[in-house]
């Protein structure tokens, strides 16, 4: 799908990079992997957290996302950009969560 778009290979890859370096998440770690499963439906991207086994799921997928624990067809600006709002989101509630439990 990527090569009929006039995508190259490391697109995806890029356009989170480039997210993360402009963003305010420096623990965010960018990792390429071989495959998710889910080729009909790529390029995917997945999200993991050190303290949950897998991907997780984040607010901003659709519902198949949210069931397979992965974004699909992540092709365009406006793609990248909603996957890494709800990245973004995700450690903003994560950080809620740490500051409501310090307290408690």
């Amino acid at each position: 799908k990527r090569n009929s778009l006039g995508f190259d290979e490391y697109e995806t890859y890029a356009a989170f990079y480039n997210r993360i370096k402009e963003g305010d998440a420096p623990d965010v770690q960018l990792e390429e992997v071989p495959c998710l499963g889910a080729c009909k439906k790529a390029p995917c991207v997945a999200v993991q957290h050190e303290d949950y086994v897998g991907t997780v799921g984040l607010i901003g997928m659709t519902d198949g996302e949210l069931n397979e624990r992965l974004f699909h067809n992540v092709f365009t600006e406006e793609d990248y950009d909603r996957v890494w709002s709800s990245v973004e989101n995700g450690i903003q509630m994560m950080a809620d969560e740490d500051d409501d439990d310090e307290e408690d």
